[in-house]
């Protein structure tokens, strides 16, 4: 906390100020306009460092609940460090807590509350940069920041280049869920300027192809507005070392980017100390570092969302005191209170009181920001159950903050992501069934625990009269959850694992969880796990090779599936955390490792980028808008309890005339037959297949031909099935053409298990499981190989997709942007970008520009317009002194 005595302090000329903003912004006469909604407040000073307190006073700077000010200084004020001191009105007596006996005494008379207040929209602290990750003591003490004015300029003025946001539909994305400092902090991230900038958003950035590689098209960031990381009092039991708050659930300052994740701000945070250039830069950096990531991922392509949590705040969190922000400028609006006391509906405490008209509105100024003002894409609301609480803390139906949130035009074209839960059981648990915020769309989809938890005990083969619904239910995209409500497969946001809870490889290799280095007993007992035969490490190549067929299961699973899938980082290379599945409080075990992640890049990460792409090649199937697919079941014993599950989807039929056919196409196919089993799910959609581009692993029409039968010769494989690579010279497609469907089959149980081939098709096999790289999935569709016969033993757990197809166009490459040459050409420039220095990111002349027109006639004004006003004068007499 800054200081609060000089050996001088210089006096400022002060004027009224104006109302909003709030926080600290641009004076309207040529001053910093400083502003707090602090309603219970009856009094009010300005704390600026290195000047006399400003007692503000009544009426001219109270404004509706708002206590303003505008303050001239004697130079510029970047870096400038302020706070805020009120008079508030005395509490009221909190009731007695369970097992206590009342007081009865009076509530204290009125007194200023000493406590220096942290702006609650304060767009930049005093905290320290990268460097300081974690470290405790020192001449700082603890952690206790203060709001420190920016510098208006610099932000405003930061060079976009004219790359636009990607704007892609929500059923389109593929999102990867990634911590900033866990992204590339491993040393063998090997980063441009490792030491400065491992660990921060411009490490993270210099990782883009990466998620090119492997198709992704969104990254969803964990918290990234300021938080303490040292918010945690405990030590690792086997190190000693301080255990810490790594992944930011508890946030200091909602419009401040992470000072931690900035590798540009140094030891000594943004404000105090030096003055000139050097410091108002600094103030600036965290901003404009986590402006160039946004930028650059939108340059290529990657939309951002942020997980951001409204649901409670760091404020008082371990019962420290260090700091104080929304609980000394008005507790009970921005905190949902019962008799006096702070309520839990977060397993963390101090619930935010989101649906108060004053806390609704700070939320949505707060979405403004990050939406408008640095450009991000969407949100995830963490816990977004509580957020629809009343001050009675029931659900409310109808809750102000969403009903705001999806009619906001500024925001029209934001995603928001809802975590549909809280720790309040049963009412808090609201998944399929949050609200709609009353407008035309409904603007939330939402994280699909029930997706996680079918999937999980489907592919680990547990039994269950409706489990095969259920997982049929789930692939198609949850109909029984969305369909109701008007919303549609894309709303549901597919994940098998997440950050909070086992990653993919633990969820396949443990049993219980491991959480001893927690230092504390936390972390879900019911995971849904299976370790495919022993606990933990294991040599044992039977064991080892079940849990990368399963991994691969799974996989296959999420993104075969109708809806949004989400992948979480470094599971696309089997990331362990050693059985950890709440690792909020570790540091080392959450780093993302890039030699790890190369050791399998022929391997998982081959596998999991191919699959991708392949969704991406038949979007028509997986990512849409409604539930009107051309499925059909391939079998129809629904009341087996065992786990096999198969199901065919056709493509729909394409508009008007084909072209792009390749020069030698011959013969077609002949006429198509019906498939076997039950049709669900309604016509076959109208609408053309979309273009298929390369880049971004999306994959790239080829013509190598397609025939029906081959005399070939055939190789075994390990289930004895029958399958034959063919040369096949090119077809054109005739008025006999059939489009391309998929087969798609689950074994989750420990038998072989005949998967039916319907007759009429000529069937290729693009994916199984049980096969080891590279024959577990095809880099394209001219390498399938066609399978005999009219069944296909798939071995127990494992999944199979097969294809059939009777045109040239239908033949897909599922290349990524490696295979176009560009990976290296792209990381290079992504380093040159992190390299250069913080000015390099801004407009000359701050933006400005010669106006057009310069040699035009003057436009004049109607003789009715009033003549141009001087801007109001600041009052000569200072307040405070």
């Amino acid at each position: 906390m800054m200081a609060t005595s000089t050996p001088q302090r210089r006096k400022l000329r002060v004027g009224p100020g104006r109302l909003l903003p709030f926080g600290c912004s641009e004076g309207t006469g040529g001053g910093v306009n400083f502003s707090l909604h602090a309603p219970t407040a009856e009094g009010a000073t300005l704390l600026v460092e290195g000047f006399a307190p400003l007692h503000l006073e009544q009426p001219r700077n109270r404004t509706a609940g708002a206590w303003h000010c505008e303050v001239l200084f004697p130079s510029a004020p970047a870096g400038i460090r302020y706070c805020w001191v009120l008079d508030q009105p005395p509490a009221p007596p909190k009731a007695a807590a369970e097992g206590e006996e009342p007081s009865g005494l009076l509530a204290p008379p009125k007194q200023t509350i000493t406590k220096h207040i942290l702006d609650p929209c304060a767009r930049v602290l005093d905290s320290p940069g990268a460097e300081a990750w974690n470290r405790r003591g020192g001449p700082a003490g603890k952690y206790a920041p203060s709001a420190v004015i920016p510098d208006f300029q610099k932000p405003m003025a930061f060079d976009w280049e004219d790359v636009e946001a990607p704007g892609l539909e929500l059923k389109d994305l593929v999102i990867y869920e990634a911590h900033v400092r866990g992204f590339t902090k491993h040393p063998d991230s090997r980063v441009e300027c490792w030491e400065q900038q491992a660990g921060t958003f411009l490490g993270f950035m210099q990782k883009i192809p990466h998620l090119l590689k492997l198709g992704i098209n969104c990254v969803e960031l964990l918290p990234i507005f300021e938080f303490d990381e040292t918010a945690c009092p405990r030590q690792h039991p086997k190190t000693g070392e301080n255990l810490c708050n790594y992944w930011g659930y508890s946030t200091v300052s909602f419009f401040t980017p992470m000072q931690r994740f900035s590798a540009r701000l140094g030891s000594g945070g943004g404000g105090g100390g030096g003055r000139g250039e050097d410091r108002a830069a600094k103030v600036c950096a965290a901003a404009v570092e986590f402006k160039t990531l946004v930028r650059e991922l939108h340059r290529h392509g990657i939309e951002v969302v942020l997980d951001v949590v409204f649901n409670h705040t760091g404020e008082g969190s371990w019962g420290e005191s260090n700091w104080h922000s929304l609980s000394a400028v008005a507790e009970s609006h921005y905190y949902l209170m019962s008799q006096g006391h702070h309520t839990n509906y977060t397993g963390c405490g101090n619930t935010v009181n989101a649906n108060n008209p004053l806390c609704t509105e700070w939320i949505l100024d707060c979405v403004r920001y990050w939406a408008l003002e640095m450009r991000v894409d969407g949100f995830r609301f963490d816990l977004a159950a509580s957020l629809l609480r009343g001050q009675d803390g029931q659900i409310s139906p109808d809750p102000l903050l969403v009903r705001r949130l999806a009619n906001d035009p500024l925001l029209a074209h934001v995603k928001f992501i809802a975590e549909p839960w809280d720790c309040s059981w049963p009412d808090g648990y609201l998944v399929g069934s949050f609200p709609s915020g009353g407008g035309e769309q409904h603007r939330f989809a939402e994280w699909n625990g029930k997706f996680r938890d079918t999937v999980r005990r489907f592919i680990k083969g547990d039994e269950g009269v409706n489990l095969k619904g259920d997982f049929a239910s789930r692939i198609c995209g949850s109909a029984d959850l969305y369909k109701e409500g008007g919303r549609g497969p894309c709303h549901s946001i597919n994940f098998i694992t997440a950050h909070d809870g086992f990653t993919l490889r633990d969820l396949v290799s443990f049993h219980k969880k491991m959480n001893s280095n927690n230092a504390e007993e936390s972390g879900d007992d019911n995971n849904i796990s299976w370790n495919c035969g022993e606990e933990g490490e294991s040599v044992n190549p039977e064991v080892l090779s079940l849990r990368e067929r399963q991994m691969r299961n799974f996989m296959s699973a999420l993104f075969l599936a109708a809806g949004t899938p989400m992948l979480i980082c470094g599971d696309e290379y089997g990331r362990s955390q050693g059985g950890n599945n709440n690792t909020w409080c570790q540091d080392v075990e959450n780093w993302f490792s890039w030699d790890a992640c190369k050791a399998e890049e022929q391997g998982l990460v081959r596998f999991c980028r191919l699959l991708i792409a392949l969704r991406k090649s038949h979007s028509e199937l997986f990512a849409r808008e409604d539930y009107e697919r051309n499925i059909t079941w391939n079998h129809d014993n629904w009341e087996d309890t065992y786990n096999f599950l198969s199901f065919i989807l056709e493509m729909p039929q394409p508009k008007g005339p084909v072209g792009g056919l390749s020069d030698t196409a011959s013969t077609a196919v002949g006429s198509p037959e019906s498939v076997i089993g039950e049709s669900v799910g309604g016509s076959t959609c109208a609408a053309s297949p979309s273009p298929h581009r390369q880049g971004n692993g999306v994959s790239t029409p080829r013509s190598p031909g397609i025939i029906a039968e081959s005399d070939s010769s055939t190789s075994r494989v390990s289930q004895d099935s029958r399958v034959t690579r063919a040369s096949r010279p090119s077809v054109r497609r005739s008025s006999a053409y059939r489009p391309p469907s998929l087969l798609v089959a689950f074994n989750a149980g420990h038998l072989a298990h005949p998967c039916h081939l319907p007759t009429g098709h000529t069937w290729y096999r693009l994916v199984d499981t049980h096969l080891e790289a590279p024959m577990d999935i095809c880099e394209s569709d001219e390498e399938a190989q066609i399978i005999a016969g009219d069944s296909y033993l798939m071995t127990p757990y494992s999944c199979v997709v097969l294809k059939s197809m009777s045109a040239p166009e239908d033949v897909f490459f599922y290349g990524g942007v490696a295979e176009c040459g560009r990976e290296g050409e792209i990381e290079e420039e992504l380093r040159r970008v992190a390299s250069r220095g913080l000015e390099a990111e801004l407009l000359a002349d701050g933006g400005y520009q010669d106006a057009t027109g310069g040699g035009e006639a003057a436009v004049p004004f109607p003789s009715t317009w009033a003549a141009s006003r001087t801007p109001p004068r600041c009052s000569d007499r200072p307040l405070g002194a």
